[in-house]
């Protein structure tokens, strides 16, 4: 008997920062959605439409369901249930609401959001795997993981061969190097990057282009982080990305990545071109890794 493909879906689990209140509970309001043709209370999900990433799947369905507009922080992991036909496999990140929230128009798929405290959410939420979702983010809270900063670590995409015909900084993306970088910027659009770093090198610049493209920003370009450096120059290089709240990401080559990783102060990644990896901390503390294929 052939087993039972899983359905993939993306989700969050949305927050905002609630003024002082004088409660001991944590400062925080957290979005539920009601689904009416369930009657249950849950965290905004859906599934991923063809070649979208999960990053991008979670985002855009928290948009759709309740019109917040989202980034996301440190993952909440995978949690896999039965549904009717099969399996659903849903990953979930902490996903902090920023800018103006659309207004949300009831429809036939979610008909009421609410936005709610702690206690109100564990008491609200219908299923036992929402409210184990819900103390995973619980236990972020306490060590301020929740509002971690994020630093995107990026290998550039797929290059033309090396040529004693070509200056090496000058090499471009290839056809499947140029598909990455289009693949890659609707992943970055996710976590909110703000700051787009790159070695002076052709290939890392293309790499992060289409994205900075998107949010109409320009690259940065860091010579500490090319091919020719020191681990003093990208150390420094790092210090300074790390004391930045802006959500960045830093496109760089295969032999500076150990480097970087010692700098930053985790294990090292060896990754593919076009793979990245995405760093959760926060003053000094290391909470989260996700590599992204």
């Amino acid at each position: 008997m052939a087993s039972e493909q899983a359905t993939k879906a993306a989700g969050g689990v949305v927050w905002r920062k609630r003024p002082p209140s004088g409660r001991v509970e944590p400062r925080v309001d957290l979005l539920l959605i009601h689904r009416p043709s369930y009657d249950d209370w849950s965290f905004p999900k859906g599934k991923t439409d063809d070649g979208e990433s999960l990053q991008a799947t979670a985002t855009r369905e928290i948009a759709e369901e309740t019109g917040a507009r989202v980034r996301l922080g440190h993952p909440l992991g995978e949690l896999s249930y039965p549904v009717a036909g099969g399996l659903k496999s849903v990953t979930y990140w902490s996903a902090r609401a920023v800018g103006e929230t659309e207004p949300f128009v009831p429809n036939k798929e979610v008909d009421e959001i609410r936005w709610v405290g702690v206690r109100e959410a564990r008491k609200l939420l219908t299923y036992d795997h929402d409210r184990i979702l819900l103390k995973s983010f619980v236990d972020l809270l306490d060590s301020k993981a929740h509002r971690s900063r994020t630093l995107i670590v990026q290998r550039h995409g797929k290059a033309a061969a090396r040529s004693a015909d070509i200056d090496d900084l000058e090499r471009p993306l290839t056809s499947v190097g140029s598909e990455q970088a289009q693949t890659l910027a609707p992943i970055l659009a996710a976590y909110g990057v703000g700051r787009v770093i790159s070695s002076p090198a052709l290939r890392c610049a293309q790499t992060v282009e289409p994205y900075a493209h998107s949010i109409s920003t320009f690259i940065e370009i860091d010579d500490r982080i090319g091919e020719d450096t020191t681990f003093a120059q990208v150390q420094r290089s790092v210090a300074a990305t790390l004391d930045r709240k802006r959500p960045v990401v830093l496109c760089t080559h295969r032999p500076t990545l150990p480097w970087i990783f010692e700098a930053i102060g985790t294990e090292s990644y060896d990754l593919a071109p076009g793979e990245g990896v995405v760093i959760h901390h926060r003053k000094g503390t290391v909470f989260a890794v996700e590599k992204l294929a």
